[in-house]
């Protein structure tokens, strides 16, 4: 399953143009690695031999792209996600970390937006904070 999303972002990027370069796989590679929302440092601990200017540069891209979510919330470190369907996140004010929250699709809040305003709505996102189960218990 791995290598198949591998593979799948591999081919997006290469029908937008870009150079597929080991260090841009590698990238996608450890993202994959984590099971939260890793910062760019997480990422270059697991592959050290790319530097963290590359990594972030890549990310930023991968961002633009719209492969790659950058969730700028907590501490001020931004943490990223390879994009996934639509889900909404639990982040602690204390230490930072992030969980996804799944819930169904606000649709309704998006109608009454555009209802209410008369903007033609495009998406929304939702962030509920608090403290983590670590934090809580220090």
């Amino acid at each position: 399953m791995e290598d198949e999303r591998i593979t799948e972002l591999v081919l997006f990027l290469k029908e937008k143009g870009l150079r597929i370069t080991p260090q841009r796989i590698q990238i996608i590679g450890a993202m994959m690695e984590f099971d939260g929302h890793p910062t760019a440092e997480d990422i270059q601990s697991k592959i050290p031999i790319i530097s963290l200017a590359t990594i972030y540069n890549n990310l930023k891209l991968f961002v633009k792209l719209g492969i790659v979510e950058e969730l700028p919330y907590g501490n001020g470190v931004s943490r990223f996600e390879l994009f996934k369907a639509h889900h909404y996140h639990v982040i602690c004010e204390t230490c930072g970390k992030i969980a996804d929250l799944n819930l169904p699709d606000l649709k309704v809040v998006e109608n009454f937006a555009s209802s209410v305003t008369g903007f033609q709505i495009h998406t929304h996102k939702m962030e509920v904070y608090g403290q983590c189960l670590q934090c809580k218990q220090s």
